[in-house]
Order: C-alpha cells, then structure tokens, then sequence
C-alpha cells in the first residue's frame, strides 16, 4: 500500500483567472487519483514501472462527501493482477473522512499493444497489496 498527502486545487479558468470556489469538481479528484497511482507505481518500482507503461482501460469512482480546496489523504493498493493488467484502488480522504474510492484497471503496454506484465512488475505490484 501506498500513503501520501497531496494538494487538491483547482486549475485557472479558461481565461486565466483563479477560481475561488471551495468546491473541488468530480474530474478534478479523478486527477489527484490519477497521480496518486502514477506516483505509487513509481515510488515502489524506482522508475521500473511507471505511468507511460500502462493505460487506463477502465475507471470508476464513488464519492461519499464534498471535496473541498486544500490536502487530500490518499491511499493506493493493487486490489488484482493478471497477465498483462492489474487494478488499483485510490482511497481519497479529507480532514480524517473518505470523501471517494476510485478503482483504476491498468494494462503495460508495449509498442502499443498489450504485454505481459513481467516477474519483476508483479513483484512491484505485490509491494502495494
């Protein structure tokens, strides 16, 4: 498993300004998801296996509260790994409460096609069990 805190804030508006709302939107928190799995499978590999040799084939969320500006508490682990895919769970909370769980189905690819996930990748998987 994998713990770390990370800053959830908006992005400027399309016109360059800041946005004050305290409110964090759904795909801003998928984002912060997101990050959180690709710094995991960086940490644990040492650079072995990272977020360029995996793509998304499959997400979903479920939020359980509001997610406002400020840190987040995030938690990865490898919740199933098979041949060439493996899943993650991002557990996000904020201000000691689960706000969401995102679950992430990944698949190494290489020269675009899907590829076997090798003996060391599944014992850097395991490290996040």
């Amino acid at each position: 498993m994998y713990r770390a805190t990370l800053p959830l804030t908006h992005r400027p508006a399309r016109d360059g300004s800041a946005v004050e709302a305290a409110h964090v939107p759904a795909y801003l928190a998928l984002e912060l998801a997101s990050q959180a799995w690709a710094d995991a499978l960086s940490h644990a590999s040492a650079g072995r296996l990272t977020a360029m040799d995996v793509m998304i084939v499959n997400v979903t969320s479920n939020f359980s509260r509001e997610l406002l500006v400020g840190v987040a508490d995030v938690e990865v682990s490898v919740t199933k790994v098979g041949r060439s895919s493996f899943s993650v769970d991002v557990a996000i909370d904020q201000h000691g409460e689960r706000a969401a769980l995102a679950s992430f189905t990944l698949v190494r690819v290489v020269d675009g096609s899907a590829s076997a996930l090798t003996e060391d990748h599944r014992r850097v998987l395991d490290t996040l069990r």
